[in-house]
């Protein structure tokens, strides 16, 4: 394996499983890259999607939503991590460290009160699997931005 077809093993290892147009963003690789790599038998495709997963891992669809708001901020060379449930993904951009936090709508109020035991970074992203979202007090400071899916439409930005 070359040194990007590890880059994107590992990628997809440290996640579990991430849509193919992130892999080809996030490495700067190509699909022969990443084709090379599910001819190892160490990723694979899911069938009619274009989710790639490690073998053995399943695929969780909030960080999957998270990375397609990562997408959104490629131009401010953002490096990404593994975060501690119940955050999915930390963002470290040239400006500002953010949380992105996918839920579910069940999840609102416990996540709401105890954001600032959950989150340590500067701002925090959070992405509602709800079909209406209505406001709720977001128990912090820090500037934060709450989307909904999955339309990933922003429909309150706070503090910012």
């Amino acid at each position: 394996m070359t040194d990007k077809q590890k880059e994107i093993a590992k990628l997809i290892w440290d996640f579990g499983a991430l849509r193919e147009e992130h892999i080809l963003k996030l490495c700067k690789c190509t699909e022969n890259d990443i084709n090379c790599v599910i001819a190892s038998k160490a990723i694979s495709k899911e069938k009619n999607t274009n989710i790639l997963k490690y073998q053995g891992k399943e695929v969780n669809n909030r960080i999957i939503v998270a990375f397609d708001v990562v997408m959104n901020y490629l131009d401010r060379n953002a490096k990404v991590k593994k975060a501690k449930h119940p955050v999915n993904v930390t963002m470290k951009t040239d400006f500002h460290t953010y949380d992105i936090i996918a839920i579910k709508e069940a999840e609102i109020e416990p996540l709401f009160e105890n954001i600032d035991k959950i989150s340590n970074s500067e701002r925090i992203i959070i992405i509602i699997e709800t079909k209406e979202y209505f406001s709720k007090e977001i128990h912090t400071k820090r500037p934060y931005c709450v989307c909904i899916y999955p339309s990933l439409e922003i429909e309150e930005i706070v503090n910012v």
